[in-house]
């Protein structure tokens, strides 16, 4: 039972909170005695994002009483991101290294995601210089960066004066050369380690001293793509999400040789663009990919074991999630997952490594080598040929039993709690991991990822964790782990066994604790 002391918590203000910082103790209200947990030092891989202290861990004592859950209404929720992500745009160990003031900035590539990053630039009246070799290309990307404005215009959002100054802040080029007397390069081609290399090194040897090269990959090693550039220092990760004139989230990504100075300007850079920039580790997919990869996998295993994508997909979007991972996947293309797996040796079993365990990715392959990729070609995992609307596709869902059948994996129904445990807690596991690994600052940035960059608005996979409780957590995931020996994601991160340790200590002591009169 509660002591005193912690029925006269839970009759403090709802809203009275202390950030987790380091050194501090965090202070929830409402909870048991259980209400201090310290952070103990450990090694942390990424020393700026955690200089001699432990990754911060999510405080998975508290227990989901309705003291606790203090922001369980909509709006409780966005203020409590909203403040999570004012945090993660504070970062302590940059303070002191004032940002450049970003004035002008050339984007290499004129794709979707180059077009979205320059409208980015465009409507804070930064001039930016949109660049690629494909002449047609580039003026088609034009015309669709003056589509969406005129659109904006003639619904009122922007002012004809706006509209004007928007245009005149764009100039189109098809050489590097006019990257030369801006304050920063943002490259945004395609996944390919080689072509971005490649472009890094001409620029290199174009622009000033001081110019900042960012690269918008999504998965590759950031150190890798900046190896033959002669200002490594000068060098960072941004990574926008698309459509990047309309995700709120920026994961800035630390390389090794990434100074503070350019971190500083990426992040100020991230906020002046109107963003919620999260500082991230150089690991593969950062933050959020990293933790989306596992939860596919996830989600894939359950159709092979007897869901179909609508059932998967509801179950998450009742969870909390905007959209589930099937309708994501279908909306970001299948076929960029496939060139990841391609490209990791995982498509061939020839050349798939032993380590990586069962393959999740047959499903998704078959899609993509019949010409489904998702929205783009009217068919993935759901049927597009009338509209963006998902639509069942029975010719999907009987080439899935089939896979079963080949696979020798007997169908089962699949209930909605499983679903959801399987797919978030692979989402937590992982976010551990990153924490372990020192690839992120802290729990609540994770939960800020996947609110403003994959849909959690409504409920975020690390408090998600925190509210279920570390002893529930633990027991579910070597639940899984026993089912499912050979899938490498559900061995549990080191992080969810220390809170355990830590949680059991605290409540020797708190036997200890007379009461107060």
């Amino acid at each position: 039972k509660d002591c005193k002391m912690s029925s006269w918590v839970g009759r403090m203000p709802r809203n009275l909170q202390v950030r987790m910082m380091s050194g501090y103790k965090r202070f929830l209200p409402g909870s048991s005695p259980l209400l201090f947990q310290s952070i103990s030092p450990s090694p942390s891989s990424s020393p700026l994002l955690n200089p001699g202290r432990a990754p911060l861990r999510p405080l998975l004592s508290v227990k989901s009483s309705p003291t606790a859950r203090t922001m369980s209404t909509k709006n409780e929720v966005e203020a409590r991101i909203r403040q999570y992500a004012e945090e993660a745009c504070n970062v302590k160990e940059l303070e002191g290294f004032e940002g450049k003031q970003i004035k002008s900035g050339a984007v290499i590539g004129a794709g979707t995601m180059g077009g979205g990053i320059a409208m980015c630039l465009a409507e804070k009246h930064i001039q930016v210089r949109l660049i690629d070799k494909d002449a047609s290309m580039l003026q088609n990307c034009f015309e669709r960066m003056k589509t969406y404005w005129n659109s904006s215009l003639s619904k009122g959002k922007i002012t004809r004066e706006e509209w004007e100054n928007r245009l005149k802040c764009v100039d189109l080029s098809n050489t590097v050369e006019a990257c030369k007397d801006v304050d920063i390069v943002i490259e945004a081609v395609f996944e390919d380690m080689k072509v971005k290399k490649e472009i890094f090194k001409q620029i290199d040897q174009v622009v000033a001293d001081d110019t900042i090269l960012a690269s918008n990959t999504s998965t590759l090693n950031i150190d890798h793509i900046f190896s033959d550039v002669s200002r490594p220092h000068n060098t960072v990760g941004l990574h926008f999400f698309s459509p990047a004139q309309v995700m709120p989230l920026l994961e800035v990504i630390r390389g090794e040789n990434s100074s503070k100075q350019t971190l500083s300007t990426a992040m100020k850079l991230g906020k002046t663009l109107g963003k919620s920039p999260v500082l991230a580790g150089n690991c593969f997919g950062f933050i959020g990919n990293r933790m989306f990869e596992s939860y596919t996998k996830e989600a894939l295993f359950l159709l092979e074991e007897g869901a179909l994508p609508h059932e998967v997909d509801e179950a998450i979007q009742e969870w909390g999630m905007v959209m589930g991972p099937f309708a994501v996947c279908d909306l970001a293309g299948l076929d960029i997952g496939y060139l990841i797996r391609k490209a990791q040796g995982l498509v061939d079993p020839g050349t798939r490594p032993a380590a990586s365990g069962r393959y999740a990715g047959t499903i998704a392959d078959k899609l993509v080598l019949s010409g489904r990729k998702g929205q783009k070609t009217q068919g993935g995992f759901y049927d597009y040929s009338q509209g963006r609307n998902p639509v069942r596709d029975t010719s999907v869902e009987e080439m899935i039993g089939k896979v079963s059948q080949e696979l020798g994996i007997p169908r089962r129904k699949i209930q909605k709690e499983e679903i959801v445990e399987r797919c978030i807690l692979s989402l937590v596991n992982e976010g551990y991991k990153i924490l372990d690994e020192g690839m992120a600052r802290s729990w609540t940035d994770i939960d800020v990822v996947y609110a403003y960059g994959y849909g959690a608005r409504n409920q975020q996979p690390m408090t998600y964790a925190k509210e279920l409780g570390t002893k529930k957590v633990l027991e579910r995931i070597r639940k899984f782990q026993r089912q499912l020996p050979d899938v490498p994601h559900w061995k549990p991160a080191q992080g969810i066994l220390d809170a355990l340790r830590d949680e059991d200590q605290l409540r020797a002591q708190q036997q200890k604790v007379p009461y107060l009169g």
